[in-house]
């Protein structure tokens, strides 16, 4: 490893310890941040093929916040291990089927999120659309987007999944605070 690299531990000794619900928001934070560097790596230097690591990257943002919210249902258990033992599995990629193990309370609030954002009204199942609309597997399918036969030209809206992700961020960025104020 580099000199100038942290070891891992390093790395875990400056997150320190947090719910689970903290670390998933703070990953799909990073990588959205990382999705938007690569946006601007690929502008600045006039290269496509930066857009497929920040659209890779977003999607990822957009899976770890529906499962911060998912995660949300169980709030005595902190860590992976004890969700899964509650019976609650966070693997999946897909969308849809994530958000539709959000509550409902949740649910509404992150389609009123997009509403305010996207200047539509948007319901649950619109937002359920919506994600579908933008790709249920974006994660994947841009993460492996070298393997399709036509990986030249890709259609993607930008602005849809942008909305969807701002969304999402906004709404559970909203619930942290909220559960961070209770806990005072």
């Amino acid at each position: 490893m580099n000199q100038n690299t942290p070891e891992i531990e390093t790395i875990l000794e400056l997150a320190g310890e947090r719910s689970l619900e903290s670390t998933l928001f703070n990953f799909a934070h990073s990588y959205a941040r990382a999705g938007e560097l690569s946006v601007k790596a690929s502008i600045e230097n006039r290269d496509a093929d930066f857009f497929a690591p920040a659209i890779m990257c977003k999607s990822f943002a957009v899976e770890l916040l529906l499962k911060f919210f998912i995660a949300l249902r169980y709030p005595s258990e902190k860590t992976y291990s004890q969700i899964k033992d509650a019976g609650e599995d966070l693997r999946g990629h897909n969308y849809q089927p994530l958000f539709e193990r959000v509550q409902e309370e949740y649910q509404q609030k992150i389609a009123n999120s997009f509403s305010s954002i996207a200047g539509r009204k948007t319901g649950p199942d619109d937002f359920n659309l919506i994600l579908r609309e933008i790709g249920d597997d974006s994660y994947v399918k841009w993460r492996y987007i070298y393997e399709k036969d036509k990986a030249g030209i890709q259609h993607f809206n930008v602005q849809l999944f942008d909305n969807v992700l701002e969304a999402l961020g906004k709404a559970a960025e909203f619930e942290r605070k909220r559960l961070n104020s209770s806990k005072a």
